[in-house]
């Protein structure tokens, strides 16, 4: 009934079927994530340098698929190496990008993401790239845009959840006076409904969202 019956399949039933030498598994697994992904790496890097990276991420796990465990969620073991693909690989920022993969998809719908829209979302993620660490703005990522547990983002990063979530708490703090400025008269310019009162909702604690 079904021409692509690996559709049916989990993600991580599908990585170990590809671990066995079905490509079509291989495939279908990257069907499912290489957008997600590339736009993970595009606030990461150029347009043109991140489908590089989004290349030599599945490269990677392609050549690792031997390393993978069943007691990781694939999502989480392909992010953590997307990111240490994008700190090791980065490549020369190049003078034109011609690229356009659209919006990262809102799969979240907290303040954060009614804020992140259009013009707004990229201002938003600009400033996270200036005033915050990289682990901070992979996890704030991690969390509101791919809606990851708190848990997995905590393998992403190598870190404890405890210390995850305090450096997140104290990243959102640091963007907080940043995500003011997008008053009305701003929201206006920007083609966007932002309002103060959605930055201000946004630094609510993380435990709503992570009990």
């Amino acid at each position: 009934m079904h021409s692509r019956p690996d559709i049916l399949l989990s993600d991580e039933e599908l990585v170990s079927r590809a671990g066995r030498g079905c490509a079509e598994s291989f495939d279908e697994l990257m069907r499912r994530f290489q957008v997600p992904v590339l736009h993970f790496l595009r606030h990461r890097a150029s347009p043109s340098d991140a489908e590089d990276l989004l290349q030599d991420t599945f490269v990677r796990v392609y050549e690792n698929l031997h390393r993978y465990s069943p007691r990781w969620k694939f999502a989480t073991w392909l992010f953590t190496i997307a990111r240490r693909v994008s700190m090791n690989g980065r490549r020369k920022p190049r003078l034109q990008a011609t690229a356009d993969y659209g919006d990262a998809p809102a799969n979240a719908r907290s303040p954060l993401e009614n804020l992140m829209e259009k013009d707004d979302r990229r201002y938003l993620w600009e400033v996270a790239r200036r005033v915050l660490s990289e682990p901070e703005q992979t996890a704030l990522w991690l969390h509101y845009v791919e809606e990851m547990p708190l848990a997995d983002i905590a393998i992403v990063l190598g870190r404890s959840s405890a210390a995850v979530k305090t450096a997140m708490f104290r990243a959102r703090k640091r963007l907080l006076p940043h995500l003011q400025v997008l008053g009305p008269t701003d929201a206006a310019v920007r083609g966007s409904d932002a309002r103060v009162e959605d930055a201000n909702s946004w630094a609510a604690p993380l435990e709503a969202r992570h009990a």
